[in-house]
């Protein structure tokens, strides 16, 4: 009978006396002794640093269960490492993604797969880059989340940073090639109108002059919706301008897809301190963003309403459409994410509308207790507290 120890079986094959053979196994308990508690400190000392690591680390089965996580990851959902011990994979958030990378891991032909994975944790929203490595029996691996979410900010705000410099370059370029001959228009009809005494030449020439002013007005609203951040001061604005000239720069989009806009009259009364040109852009980008949303529907409105309270400006902007998936309600706001087709947007409306209110101590929500689309918006009402 053969000992699949070899150690023990050696000892066995040189046929030792009782006494001798008693001798031989005290030494190799005594080794196995050592060796165990060499493992042990080695283990403790691997426990050390691993607990140490900010990153997320943890041991999984391909039951989806956790067999084991490091500190960072226990802490960053509030609880335990013990706690994590036989639960399914990803239950310390709402999301599926987690779940759905271990699925993919060990369905994988790989041993090792990479991915980039948001979640909600303790209520906070992370973005992680993920890895996750089989093990040596391919029944369990160790999986790896390295929190990139500041980088990802980062990210964002640079490509966004460089796209929205490149609009800007080629918007002020178009606006340069209008304006020139349009101011030569207005001029020349003038002077022909001085000259003209025939009344329907005249009527014409009026018209003319009429068409030239509203495209400069359209004009002078695609130069503040261009203009950079630094161009102008806080100043106390009427809401209700600030909202006309959005509609004149939408006005064709909204003709053309036949978009009924009613305006609550009170907007016209209320005044917030703001930066003219950043908040003109919000309303530009909603209703322009709506318009796109509603295009195919039967019914095509927007109603735009406003409240007051002590401190603050409500304004809620609401569209014929059936609301805002849950599953892209967050996603909307990130710099370049968009539904729309390709070439159709940009994806900078949204993100662009949340940065700028935020940056005014306001704010931009979904009413999602709302029947139809809805974003609520606030705005402070004293410049001091900005």
């Amino acid at each position: 009978m053969k000992i699949s120890n070899p150690e023990i079986q050696s000892l066995l094959d040189k046929k030792l006396s009782p006494n001798e053979m008693a001798e031989a196994f005290d030494d190799l308990l005594t080794k196995e002794r050592i060796r165990i508690n060499d493992i042990k400190k080695d283990y403790e000392r691997l426990s050390v640093i691993i607990n140490l690591i900010p990153n997320t680390i943890s041991w999984i089965n391909r039951d989806m269960t956790y067999f084991g996580v490091n500190k960072a990851l226990a802490d960053s959902c509030g609880v335990t490492p013990e706690d994590f011990v036989g639960k399914t994979i990803g239950f310390h958030t709402k999301e599926r993604f987690f779940y759905e990378f271990a699925t993919e891991l060990f369905r994988s032909k790989s041993d090792t797969i990479y991915r980039e994975l948001e979640a909600r944790i303790s209520g906070v929203d992370h973005t992680y880059l993920v890895s996750g490595t089989k093990l040596e029996d391919k029944d369990k691996a160790v999986v790896i989340g390295v929190d990139i979410t500041e980088l990802s900010k980062l990210k964002d705000h640079v490509s966004f940073t460089q796209k929205l410099a490149n609009l800007g370059e080629m918007f002020a370029g178009i606006i340069h090639d209008i304006n020139n001959p349009l101011m030569m228009i207005e001029g020349n009809v003038r002077r022909i109108k001085k000259r003209v005494t025939d009344e329907e030449a005249n009527e014409l020439l009026s018209k003319i002059e009429m068409s030239s002013q509203k495209i400069s007005k359209i004009v002078k609203g695609i130069k503040v919706y261009i203009r950079q951040d630094g161009d102008d001061d806080y100043a106390r604005e009427n809401l209700g301008s600030i909202i006309d000239d959005a509609l004149v720069i939408c006005e064709n989009k909204l003709k053309d897809h036949m978009v009924a806009v009613t305006i609550d009259p009170k907007v016209n009364r209320i005044v917030i301190p703001c930066h003219f040109t950043q908040v003109f852009q919000v309303f530009v980008n909603l209703i322009s963003n709506s318009v796109d949303a509603i295009s195919g529907l039967q019914e095509k409105s927007i109603e735009i309403n406003v409240t007051e309270t002590d401190d603050k400006v409500k304004v809620r902007f609401q569209d014929s459409g059936l609301g805002i998936p849950k599953d892209y309600q967050e996603k909307i706001f990130n710099a370049f994410f968009t539904t729309k087709d390709r070439g159709v947007g940009s994806g900078l409306g949204l993100s662009l509308c949340r940065k700028i209110l935020e940056a005014h101590g306001g704010s931009l929500a979904i009413d999602n207790s709302a029947a139809h689309t809805t974003f609520l918006i606030e705005f402070r009402k004293e410049i001091s507290s900005l």
